[in-house]
């Protein structure tokens, strides 16, 4: 169940910090910011449900927002100070596609000299490469900082670093993972840190995620103002994890929205399997999510994913195997099929899912 609290009676969205609005995700209790303008920007804050929110799978959503003649931007932050460990965020969005003002912060923060962060931003120029960076502040410190490119196939990535004492290692993987993708391929980038600005825990950091704009400047490309975040594995709840795999099992089923949607002609389609009774029968290898040796022991459902027309025909079948619990992601390329409406459903044991999908030429 979603929890949504107010510290305070009497809401005041968009204005002045009268009310803390909490929520509840990733096992903690997070505060939305309100009110403003303060910083990074300057910007306007909103703590607004159209501005942050929790969907019906858990994810929480951050939206910048044009009210009136104000953009007002988002930002959570937990109740809870963190410590030492491994910070991993796993994002959905293209973030290396956002106006050239908007920036994505994941990071920890205590001070402006007590803050590691992972941030997608292309600070200002629309032709930049570098959008991805690495951070231990103050960025002014030579050796600090490290940039990267982040060129996306689709919108699911992953992002963390591994703060020690005397270190932060960081990484971003193309994919949702909770421990070391099987493909090395899949890094996008990975940066370690020794100098000497680590921040001790004793500093009191919270962890934050923050959609905000450069300069309070408003964006000029509209197409994504909004970015979701799956889910956040902190070092406050080591034991949500599956020790033995390394990874968080999925609490259910789950066939995603497919994206883009509408597309032409490629699109990603996600879904995701708990753990369920064993199935008998022999386990097939698995090309796409989890390798099976990384959840050897799980249990496997009998798998099938496919494209109907409208028709209700079977044009394309894009999964039929037997997968281990896990979160998978399939390339669909429609070339050759005719723009307009089509389905694709999800069969695994007794579970069954159907979305609706455009295809324009």
């Amino acid at each position: 169940m979603i929890f949504v609290l107010l510290a305070a009676a009497g809401a005041s969205y968009g204005g002045s910090r009268t009310v803390q609005r909490q929520i509840q995700f990733a096992g903690l209790t997070w505060n939305v910011k309100n009110g403003g303008p303060w910083g990074p920007g300057p910007n306007l804050w909103s703590d607004d449900p159209q501005s942050v929110w929790l969907d019906e799978q858990g994810r929480i959503h951050l939206a910048i927002r044009k009210v009136g003649n104000n953009w007002y931007c988002a930002e959570v932050y937990t109740d809870q100070y963190t410590t030492y460990g491994e910070h991993r965020f796993l994002v959905e969005g293209y973030v290396d596609r956002m106006d050239k003002n908007i920036v994505l912060g994941l990071f920890v923060y205590a001070s402006d000299t007590a803050e590691i962060d992972v941030e997608y931003a292309k600070w200002g120029n629309p032709y930049a490469e570098d959008v991805g960076s690495f951070t231990v502040q103050p960025y002014t410190t030579e050796g600090n900082q490290h940039s990267y490119p982040s060129p996306l196939s689709d919108p699911y990535t992953t992002h963390w670093f591994n703060w020690q004492p005397d270190s932060v290692v960081f990484a971003s993987i193309q994919g949702h993972y909770y421990n070391a993708p099987s493909d090395t391929g899949d890094y996008i980038e990975r940066w370690s840190y020794y100098g000497e600005d680590t921040p001790s825990d004793s500093d009191s950091l919270r962890i934050h995620i923050n959609f905000w704009l450069m300069n309070g400047l408003p964006p000029q490309d509209l197409s994504i103002l909004e970015v979701i975040i799956t889910d956040v594995v902190h070092p406050l709840s080591p034991s949500s994890l599956d020790h033995a795999t390394g990874k968080r099992p999925p609490e259910g089923f789950e066939l995603a929205q497919n994206y883009p949607n509408p597309f032409n002609p490629i699109t990603t389609i996600r879904y995701q399997l708990p753990a369920l009774s064993e199935v008998e029968g022999p386990v097939l290898s698995s090309v796409e999510g989890p390798a099976l040796s990384e959840v050897e022991g799980s249990a496997v459902s009998d798998v099938e994913l496919a494209v109907y027309n409208v028709l209700g025909q079977k044009i394309r079948t894009l999964v039929k195997k037997k997968q281990r619990p896990g979160t998978y992601r399939i390339t669909f390329d429609a070339a050759g099929l005719t723009s307009g409406v089509y389905f694709y459903r999800l069969q695994a044991g007794d579970f069954t899912a159907i979305r609706k999908m455009i295809l324009i030429h």
